[in-house]
């Protein structure tokens, strides 16, 4: 985890082998199979996915030319590019953008309805904030409700839950581009005193910075509908622009297991680019 956190903070220039086989503390043949165990992929094909995953989401998000969202993936040239492109997801990045774009106004005539209800967020800056976390790959569904189901436990074991605690989400893929397997979920608190490491429980910084903040009611099944309100309607109308930072989410019930889901209430904080 120590590496997955080491990458995801340097994808713009990813550590080598022998730099987080050392902060794995094993040889880097040892760690190269390992990691590969563990995850499933190579230390390159982990890296190179996550630096494609990221290109796709700005052709998604901005008007970026692909040539500088070629270079910033790593490749030399944009046919270098548009072929790992192509092999990754079966299009090309121009065919990618034109289907998928965000910001597309006709696309965002398409999405909007006018049964849909308004979307107004508060635009409000956050402070960088240190929480304790599992992380769990899988669908969404299933991959927050194994990591709660590890990190609870063992912060109540601990003593680190108390009435000022906030129980965090942070979902790092978006699930039109990343396969359902491979999505990354960390369920995190809130801490109020130091904790050290232990095993799967890292700590981690969710960013500062200007987010919009939604809000949630119902059940967390119907996330989906809220999402696609916040990214098919509310983006392409508000003028913002995206930054490069996870989403994350609030849960503000307690006991959502003794909650009626009408009663269910999350924020879901949007990261964007300063004004």
């Amino acid at each position: 985890m120590r590496v997955m956190l080491l990458i995801q903070a340097r994808l713009d220039a990813p550590p080598s082998l022998d730099e987080v086989a050392e902060v794995a503390a094993f040889s880097p043949f040892h760690f190269h199979r390992l990691f590969t165990a563990y995850t499933g992929e190579s230390l390159s094909a982990f890296v190179r996915r996550l630096r494609l995953e990221r290109a796709a989401n700005r052709l998604r998000q901005t008007f970026d030319p692909i040539t500088e969202i070629a270079l910033d993936a790593g490749y030399e040239t944009p046919t270098n590019f548009g072929k790992a492109f192509r092999q990754q997801f079966s299009l090309s990045p121009s065919a990618f953008r034109e289907e998928n774009h965000l910001l597309d106004t006709a696309v965002f005539r398409q999405n909007r309805t006018e049964e849909s209800p308004k979307m107004n967020p508060k635009i409000l800056n956050l402070e960088p904030q240190t929480v304790l976390f599992v992380r769990r790959t899988g669908p969404y569904s299933e991959a927050s409700t194994a990591a709660f189901g590890a990190l609870l436990p063992f912060a109540y074991s601990h003593k680190l839950i108390n009435k000022k605690t906030q129980m965090i989400g942070i979902s790092h893929d978006s699930p039109d581009i990343t396969d359902a397997d491979k999505l990354r979920y960390d369920a995190c608190i809130t801490l109020n005193q130091p904790v050290q490491p232990q095993g799967e429980f890292n700590l981690q910084t969710i960013a500062g910075g200007r987010y919009a903040l939604f809000v949630h009611k119902g059940s967390y099944e119907k996330f989906d509908e809220t999402y696609r309100l916040i990214f098919g309607r509310w983006l392409a109308q508000s003028g913002e622009r995206l930054r490069d930072e996870p989403i994350f989410e609030r849960y503000l019930n307690r006991d959502p297991r003794r909650t009626r889901p009408e009663n269910l209430r999350t924020e879901i904080y949007v990261p964007l680019n300063r004004s």
